[in-house]
């Protein structure tokens, strides 16, 4: 199995990026790390760019991801 780091970056067109930034929020549970992040994306504009929201617990083993 490849991991995700592994993937090409890839590049939008239309928005002419650089190139992807990847975000870790650490926190311990109810820190509102969730919170944050879809305040964050709610000031995406939905027409250009999408939000998706993975739920991960601590049952979520990295095979299942």
């Amino acid at each position: 199995m490849g991991r995700i780091a592994d993937l090409p970056v890839e590049k939008h067109k239309e928005r002419k990026e650089n190139g992807l930034r990847n975000t870790l929020l650490v926190g311990s549970s109810g820190t509102a790390k969730t919170s944050v992040a879809i305040m964050y994306a709610s000031k995406f504009d939905g027409d250009k760019m999408l939000f998706k929201r993975i739920n991960f617990s601590s049952a979520t083993q990295p095979v299942n991801f």
